[in-house]
């Protein structure tokens, strides 16, 4: 279906502009099954290779646009690429898009065409933002603006490192004002506030249309297989009229579903006041009088305590019953939405007289042994000063204390990094930094953003220091940290920010610390999440095999180690800031119910789905009688198992279907 503020006249083959004006509304979420309205434009119909453009399923009554482009035959063609237009012409003006699916192996660029104009082979100018799930080895991806001159980038003029996650939907909106281009980048998940934002300048282009492209952009143009480009869109949305509030923006131009737009705690906030409670605000669509939603924390159902009232078009939720000193996972399901019905977030409530007390152990990440063994139990925050002034450099602190390989750390490099990466440990090969190692923003042509740093803790504050991080880790590296544990039962957080799902292992060293080939017994993982970028830092709970958090019993002198997964891997390796681990006294909430999974099954994709008889569950597996009446099946995964599911096989033997999966 397609909404537009004012009348459309199809342009020609190479795309006539219109008068610009203040009815240039154009909304598309493809469910009627066509692109009517849409400009196609197929560069390699010369040589056989044409666009394809088709409308797949993306849910039950929701149609996406696919947009293909195959390899041309031929190199002197270019790559292969398409592209998809609106008529209106603009000079200031909002655009949106989810994104679904992409192919992820192969290296290609898709998104926006912006103040887009003469359209036509090897002559097309203007600006894209394109997201490149290949722009590093390794699965690591970039989105990014740049300028356009006859059909070829010519600048980079804005850029974010983040990678974005197969099988999540994202919203990428675009904002342009004048000279300035902002781009953000919503995960369904949380619409409430961005996974990224970052910007650029250019003054290049002041108008032109928008619309959709993708383009392969790697070095096997004509390999059948490789040199293609594949992504899938919905709920296009551009307007000359940008949001007026926050709560618009990410899914402006939508009605008729309900959606999440605040959220207090905020997603991935630290440090929240328990007593200020939990609040959350729905939008409800025009006319629509109540709603209800439910609300899970940490695995556990606490709908019946919150309070739901409705105010005008908000539904407002609150729930006052958090505890102190916790980190909660929390999830809202939403009702009667397609698109958005569950949100997900993660907030702490911890206390700073809490950390600093002797019934916490905090270790920072950059303070691990030194000297072979050495170390300093509850040391001072040391570091430097904005003004080049050290803190607490003597007997009590880590500053610049020189760990022995092998011993104290396993580090492939044998040479210390650049002053910026080795800030805090300046001998050592181990990266230790104010601050996220990675750019987050290209603001300006040419100047790269600082560092981002997570947020800063008190302790930290009274002395005018920053939060030092362990970065530029590769898999398969390791540091040893030994301290003094008071006796009790402890669970065990990481804080840490990562753009690529990996687990990192905490270990118990046992026997002598002070030399190599030291034993060592698993203790738990932490399964990290892709949160994007380097900089989106959270908490997440040590957890044993089964995935549920678990509960260490400590006391006294002990030796752990933290290791980057178990072998060198290019997926994870450069993708992770490791900021601090977290020992705190254990509660019984804090390790919830053994999760279970469920199975149902429906005749149709789209039909009624309900429960599997004589589904059988093992570890790892799930053997299901498969019947004319059940052949489609939706795995219900607990909340707790969402980020880290995953399907390994599906073999049909007979009338049974067996699901191989790792939890």
């Amino acid at each position: 279906m397609i909404r537009r503020g004012a009348s459309l006249a199809l342009c020609s083959a190479l795309f006539t502009f219109y008068p610009t004006g203040s009815a240039q509304e154009v909304f598309d979420d493809f469910n009627d099954g066509n692109d009517q309205g849409w400009e196609r434009f197929s560069p390699l119909d010369i040589v056989g290779a044409s666009s394809v453009f088709t409308f797949p399923e993306v849910g039950e009554g929701n149609k996406g646009y696919r947009i293909f482009s195959p390899a041309p035959p031929v190199p002197d063609a270019g790559p292969g690429r398409s592209f998809s237009f609106q008529s209106p012409v603009y000079e200031d003006f909002y655009v949106a898009v989810d994104v679904l699916d992409w192919v992820n192996e192969v290296d290609q660029a898709f998104g926006f065409v912006l103040r887009a104009d003469n359209i036509g082979l090897g002559q097309t100018t203007g600006y894209v933002l394109n997201y490149d799930p290949q722009q590093a080895s390794g699965n690591r991806g970039q989105i990014h603006f740049n300028s356009v001159t006859g059909e070829a980038a010519v600048e980079t003029i804005g850029a974010a490192d983040i990678t974005l996650q197969t099988g999540h939907d994202y919203r990428i909106v675009v904002e342009v004002a004048g000279n300035t281009f902002t781009g953000k980048v919503y995960d369904h998940l949380d619409l409430t506030q961005p996974v990224v934002t970052y910007s650029g300048v250019d003054e290049t282009y002041s108008q032109g249309i928008a619309g959709l492209f993708n383009y392969y952009r790697g070095g096997e143009a004509t390999d059948s297989d490789i040199g293609i480009a594949d992504s899938t869109f919905d709920n296009y949305y551009s307007s000359a009229q940008t949001p007026a509030t926050i709560a618009e923006e990410a899914y402006y131009g939508f009605s008729g579903e309900p959606y999440a737009v605040a959220l207090s705690p905020s997603n991935r906030s630290a440090y929240q006041s328990a007593t200020d409670g939990l609040h959350a605000h729905i939008l409800l669509p025009a006319g629509t009088t109540a709603a209800a939603v439910t609300l899970t924390l940490n695995g556990i159902d606490r709908t019946p305590q919150t309070t739901q009232v409705t105010e005008g078009n908000l539904l407002k939720v609150a729930y006052q019953g958090l505890e102190a000193n916790r980190v909660y996972n929390a999830v809202l399901e939403l009702p009667n939405n397609k698109n958005v019905g569950r949100t997900e977030w993660t907030f702490d409530t911890f206390e700073s007289d809490f950390l600093a007390s002797n019934e916490v152990m905090v270790i920072e990440a950059e303070d691990y042994n030194f000297n072979g063994g050495s170390y300093i139990n509850r040391p001072l925050p040391s570091g430097f000063k904005e003004s080049g002034q050290s803190v607490n450099s003597g007997d009590r602190a880590y500053l610049d204390r020189e760990g022995i390989p092998d011993v104290d750390f396993f580090d492939y490099s044998d040479v210390a990094g650049e002053e910026a990466l080795a800030i805090y440990r300046a001998w050592d090969p181990v990266n230790t930094q104010a601050g996220s190692s990675e750019t987050a923003n290209v603001a300006q042509p040419g100047g790269n953003d600082p560092a981002v740093n997570d947020t800063t803790r008190k302790a930290s504050l009274d002395v005018g220091l920053p939060e030092y991080q362990v970065t530029g880790t590769r898999g398969g590296e390791w540091l040893n940290y030994t301290r003094e544990f008071p006796e009790g039962v402890y669970q065990v957080y990481l804080r840490a920010a990562s753009r690529a799902t990996q687990s990192i292992y905490l270990d118990q060293v046992s026997g002598n610390t002070s030399g190599t080939n030291q034993s060592t017994d698993r203790l738990g993982a932490f399964l990290m999440p892709n949160m994007g970028i380097k900089s989106n830092y959270q908490f997440v709970a040590l957890t044993g095999e089964d995935g549920n958090r678990i509960q260490l019993n400590l006391n006294g002198k002990q030796t752990m180690r933290l290791s980057i997964g178990t072998e060198d891997d290019n997926r994870v390796n450069n993708t992770t800031s490791l900021n601090y681990l977290l020992f705190v006294p254990a509660t019984e909430e804090e390790v919830p119910q053994e999760a279970t999974l469920d199975i149902a099954g429906s005749s149709t994709v789209n039909g009624d789905y309900t429960a599997v008889e004589g589904a059988i569950f093992e570890p790892g597996k799930i053997t299901v009688p498969a019947t004319a009446s059940m052949q489609f099946f939706k795995i219900l995964v607990p909340a707790s198992s969402a980020g880290t599911f995953s399907i390994d096989s599906i073999s049909v033997q007979g009338d049974t279907l067996t699901i191989t999966y790792t939890p």
